[in-house]
């Protein structure tokens, strides 16, 4: 029996280690499969970390009603589970936008209109503020820090060759594609926002792995089917081993400034854009 006992233990650990078997993120992977499950280990766990700090720059441009384009730098800070931060400004320094995202929802400041927005909907605030975002900043944090799941379900509906690429069919979401690259790594996530609006979501820009450890991409872009889009290129990334003070996650607004409720009938369509840069002339 004990022999017995010994030889069963020994199946089951050599079952449940098949299980957690790893894809090193610098093999390259022949099947649909294999590259499903290599993006699933790889790039759908949360970080060694509470929190993130990012810094980056973005490049908007439109199309309609005019075309415009403007540059501005980007701050990103917060928890995982918790509120996140987001400050905009302009190459030279001077803040555009003071953004805070929690649980309760979306909270924008802008310092040069003295003015500040909330709605109870993060995503649905963002797009009545000119920022069409088809997911939230937790959602863009995690997956710059490398964990995608926010994107990602568990299973696919179909898989195919997209090139040298993997594409994947989903059902039931926000998205309704991913593409995956030979090695597992997402290249491309397509999607339909609430207003009906197609939206990809590209990445770029991966670094060879090291030490076992999934690259990140250091070239973000968003598009949408209306003309919009944002090329966000990533300066700097930290992981903080700690969670942020609840002070550094605050916005506090000036004492003669009282929230503009989005979620509630407010419907004056020429505030809220993020001041403009640079404008090209049609």
């Amino acid at each position: 029996m004990p022999a017995l006992a010994a030889m069963a233990a020994a199946l089951l650990l050599a079952v449940l280690s098949g299980c957690a078997t790893r894809i090193p993120p610098d093999t390259v992977l022949t099947t649909p499969r294999d590259a499903w499950t290599a993006f699933r280990q790889n790039y759908c766990d949360r970080p060694d970390g509470k929190g993130v700090r990012v810094k980056a720059s973005l490049q908007y441009s439109r199309t309609k009603p005019a075309r415009r384009t403007n540059r501005t730098l980007v701050s990103l800070w917060g928890d995982f589970n918790g509120p996140m931060r987001l400050d905009v400004s302009a190459s030279i320094g001077r803040l555009l936008a003071h953004i805070r995202e929690d649980k309760k929802g979306l909270l924008v400041f802008y310092p040069e209109d003295n003015k500040a927005y909330a709605h109870k909907n993060a995503v649905l605030g963002a797009t009545r503020l000119g920022m069409p975002f088809p997911f939230s900043l937790s959602v863009l944090a995690s997956a710059l820090a490398g964990d995608f799941s926010g994107l990602a379900p568990r299973r696919y509906a179909e898989a195919g060759q997209a090139g040298e690429n993997f594409a994947f069919t989903l059902k039931g979401g926000p998205v309704s594609r991913i593409v995956l690259d030979r090695w597992g790594r997402p290249v491309r996530f397509e999607g339909t926002t609430r207003a009906l609006t197609g939206w990809t979501f590209d990445m770029d820009r991966y670094e060879d792995a090291v030490n076992g450890v999934p690259p990140l991409p250091d070239k973000l872009t968003l598009a949408l089917d209306n003309g919009e889009q944002g090329v966000l290129h990533i300066k700097s990334l930290e992981l903080m081993l700690a969670p942020w003070p609840a002070q550094s996650l605050e916005l506090a607004l000036p004492e003669d400034v009282t929230p503009i409720r989005l979620d509630n009938g407010y419907v004056d369509e020429k505030t809220g854009e993020i001041p403009v840069v640079y404008e090209e002339k049609q």
